[in-house]
């Protein structure tokens, strides 16, 4: 049966360090018809912050994860993912290994106190050191499998997904080649209409062309080749976000980080609802969704709007 069910990203909906608090932001969700929210560990995070009475991180990040189930409960949303998890894919040492699986491990326990069924984990990221980390797939997809054990452990599906700045992995085919090494059926794609659209076509800094000359042909030939390779049971979901043209300078951005890749410029700032005609979108998404609709996608859709708006103080 094709059914779809639409989430927002908790982060999408103000950012905590703006003042905008979980709850309000559930309260949000609810009243604009969404089925759903993927949470942010930023936004989780902030909400254990402010309860001081408890000692240990771990315990406030649980009694933390636990009221956010509550009021999820309370307004009958659900509460689809926990993001997103990084610094982990690639890594070289076998200690670095281990200490993020054990940041995993609580991870997991979080997602089963949200009754969270979706651990999503992005590719190795700046500001990450490149020494740490190796390209090689077969370290990654060993590393990748003991996530996926452990996320087995807790009956969860791990959604790996390929930013566009990823540094060695940027591309849903770069994951496909980690999954068929890993091939665990709880391991798949979590597959991003900004990431695929902006990796393929975008310029994010170019205001004339922000759609590179060539991209729209290279677009049809990955859509053409996502359709050929991918099964639509290895998508564990699907997020949504088009998005305007960056600001190199960084001018007026509420996080400047002139190191930073060119498309997490883009990504941090300017990404923005799917044909949102106000701000007006630059990146062709819809056809990246369509392709993936057409392949027999059904499950969770979330928008992930991650914009300067989101630093505003006003509640609405």
């Amino acid at each position: 049966m094709f059914t779809i069910k639409v989430a927002i990203a908790t982060n999408s909906l103000g950012k905590s360090a703006a003042g905008h608090t979980i709850h309000q932001k559930l309260e949000a969700a609810r009243s604009y018809g969404f089925d759903g929210v993927e949470v942010a560990f930023e936004c989780l995070d902030a909400h254990a912050n402010t309860l001081s009475s408890l000692e240990s991180r771990e315990d406030r990040l649980r009694a933390a994860a636990s009221d956010i189930f509550s009021k999820a409960t309370s307004l009958s949303l659900s509460l689809i993912a926990l993001n997103p998890f990084g610094a982990y894919d690639g890594l070289k040492e076998a200690q670095d290994v281990e200490d993020r699986l054990v940041e995993a491990d609580l991870w997991c326990q979080l997602c089963q106190i949200m009754h969270i069924p979706i651990f999503q984990i992005c590719s190795a990221l700046y500001p990450l050191q490149e020494s740490k980390i190796t390209s090689d797939p077969k370290i990654i997809a060993a590393n990748m499998r003991k996530l996926g054990l452990l996320a087995q452990k807790y009956g969860l599906r791990v959604a790996y997904e390929a930013p566009s700045w990823g540094i060695h992995k940027n591309t849903w085919q770069h994951i496909q080649e980690i999954l068929d090494l890993v091939n665990l059926p709880n391991v798949g794609h979590c597959l991003d209409t900004f990431h695929i659209a902006s990796k393929v076509a975008g310029d994010p800094f170019n205001v004339d062309s922000p759609v590179r000359p060539d991209g729209m042909k290279r677009l049809r030939n990955s859509l053409k080749e996502l359709k050929q390779t991918v099964d639509p049971s290895q998508i564990v979901y699907l997020q949504l976000s088009d998005a305007t043209v960056a600001d190199p300078k960084q001018r007026g951005y509420p996080r400047k980080d002139l190191n930073q890749p060119a498309f997490m410029t883009q990504s941090r700032n300017c990404r923005i609802f799917p044909c949102e005609e106000n701000y007006g979108g630059t990146l062709p998404v819809v056809p990246v969704a369509k392709t993936i609709f057409d392949m027999g996608y059904s499950g969770w859709v979330s928008m992930e709007v991650f914009h300067t708006d989101m630093f505003d103080t006003r509640s609405s």
